[in-house]
């Protein structure tokens, strides 16, 4: 729920480019017009822009690779791109467009791969489909880019006129392996920013099969459009209609590490970057509903937040203290989901009755989506938007004291090692099956410090990734601890309201998880003397 009392932290004006909208403005459907259904498919494709003076027949390039290619019916496509007048979407390497005449009318997002995998590779993007006639954005989309545009409207900004020769290639057995599409473009900017060509030839090679045939196949077309003059390209259609302005960096830009020497708030702005990247990618895969998206997100929030609380002695404590209370607010959401889907996985797994097993799928199913729900209700409210603009301003000014303008090197390696010491008092203190709020404690302690770890790790140096990994690894076993403590709390409840056979059985369960030993406890104990010389030797700790 909103607190009423909500404030913000720092010049946080609603007056970013772009006219500020209610997200339900353009989430409505007219009354007669059709939408049909939402698909999404991932799209590979290498692309080329061909030299105004080049003439490339595909035919001639297909068979030079010694494949056939074939023909498909001439399509005249016509699409409308929309974007923020700032072009938030583009900058972010996003396109909306409503398109006709290409066989797949309706709606199209695309999206880089990593708004769904952390991790995931550079090229490809994710398509997101919305089939019908509907002139209004549709409201899934509308959600989805809600992160990346906040309170801006989503406007017309360039049309796309496209004709396209499209060619099937298939292997031996008929299967498609790929198509390459012969594209003759022609541009609309509707902005004073026109771009200098407005029509030029694209071909584009995609994969349809996803095996190593059909990539060595690709691998060979590409090869031979090389050998011709065609020039390999990154840059979409839209972005080459809109202009220069589409190759501004987005809201959050990539920053490269700082060297040790620059003062630390060069240093804290690359990680503040690099972090708060991360957590808008998991905002817009759990808007999507991807698998796990709801944990990403949960631990993007913990990740930051611990980044905050680490590094507080160089930042503004107003600013930490308030952003700190927002992300725990977010956590605290995202954290009931991964608790249900968690335990929906692992309390139906460790029974054989049929029908218990039953009993726990459709109670914490209810949970799950309860969960979610309210996690959406809270991602989609004004009170994370604010938060989502409060932590682009402190990428672009990081709130520091005068402290942050020391070399990175120490400074940085202070506020770590402060934090470790906290960490090795609590520990000290700790024995195997002593209070269970300071292990609590110390599983919180460790998980924050790891994490400020790994973020200091590609300006100090791996090492400090390896001793985040080992603390990490020494950890995990406290939150399954953590973990089979809920476990028994939900088995106990559950067991209340079942019948009688299916709650003994439950019951029963509680109690066999709750016999567990303190071997988790006593394993972190024996691996930290090993992690505590890591420590020191990176000179966390005074000697």
């Amino acid at each position: 729920m909103e607190s009423p009392t909500h404030r913000r932290v720092g010049v946080c004006t609603p007056g970013l480019p772009g006219v500020p909208h209610s997200r339900e403005d353009q989430t409505h459907h007219r009354t007669g017009e059709r939408v049909r259904s939402t698909t999404e498919h991932r799209e590979i494709e290498i692309k080329f822009r061909i030299p105004a003076d080049l003439i490339i027949n595909i035919g001639d390039i297909l068979a030079s690779t010694h494949h056939i290619g074939e023909p498909l019916d001439h399509r005249s496509m016509d699409a409308t791109y929309y974007d923020t007048a700032s072009l938030s979407l583009i900058r972010w390497g996003v396109t909306l467009r409503r398109r006709s005449g290409g066989g797949d009318d309706g709606w199209h997002m695309k999206l880089p791969l990593r708004y769904s995998d952390a991790g995931a590779p550079a090229h490809g993007m994710d398509e997101i489909h919305v089939d019908g006639t509907a002139s209004l954005i549709p409201s899934p989309l509308v959600s989805i880019a809600s992160p990346l545009i906040r309170r801006q409207e989503l406007v017309p900004v360039a049309r796309v006129v496209t004709e396209r020769s499209p060619y099937l290639v298939r292997d031996d057995q008929g299967e498609i392996l790929v198509e390459v599409v012969d594209d003759w473009v022609a541009l609309e900017g509707f902005d004073i920013d026109r771009p200098p060509a407005t029509r030029f030839h694209e071909v584009e090679v995609e994969l349809v099969a996803d095996s190593k045939q059909a990539q060595r196949v690709a691998r060979s077309i590409a090869s031979a459009l090389r050998d011709a003059g065609a020039q390999p390209s990154t840059v979409s259609k839209a972005a080459s209609a809109v202009g220069r302005r589409a190759g501004d960096p987005p809201d959050v830009p990539i920053i490269s590490p700082p060297a040790t020497d620059r003062p630390a708030v060069d240093a804290l702005q690359y990680i503040f970057a690099r972090h708060v990247n991360s957590l808008l990618e998991a905002d817009v895969a759990v808007r999507r509903g991807l698998p796990d998206s709801a944990h990403r997100l949960h631990v993007e929030c913990r990740r930051l937040f611990s980044i905050l609380q680490t590094f507080a002695p160089i930042l503004d404590p107003d600013t930490v203290a308030f952003l700190c209370e927002e992300l725990s607010w977010v956590s605290a959401e995202l954290g009931e989901v991964r608790n249900a889907e968690f335990q929906s996985a692992r309390l139906s797994a460790m029974t054989e009755d049929p029908a218990a097993r039953e009993f726990i799928a459709q109670a914490l199913d209810a949970r799950v989506q309860a969960t979610r729900s309210g996690a959406l209700a809270a991602l989609r409210s004004d009170r994370h938007g604010f938060l989502l603009e409060d932590l682009i301003i402190m990428v672009a000014e990081p709130p520091v004291t005068v402290d942050g303008f020391a070399p990175a090197k120490k400074t940085l390696r202070r506020c770590i090692g402060l934090s470790w010491r906290k960490l090795s008092s609590a520990v000290g203190a700790a024995h195997a099956r002593g209070d269970d709020a300071l292990w609590h404690k110390i599983r919180r302690r460790a998980e924050r410090t790891a994490f400020a770890m790994d973020s200091v790790a590609p300006i100090l140096g791996p090492e400090y990734s390896e001793l985040a990994a080992s603390l990490r690894a020494a950890s995990d076993s406290l939150r399954d601890e953590q973990d089979s403590a809920i476990s028994v709390e939900w088995l106990r409840d559950m067991s209340a309201s079942a019948p009688g056979a299916i709650g003994f059985c439950l019951g029963a369960l509680a109690s066999e998880i709750s016999r567990g030993d303190a071997a988790p406890r006593s394993a972190f104990t024996e691996e930290w003397p090993s992690m505590d010389r890591h420590a020191r030797s990176l000179k966390l700790v005074r000697r």
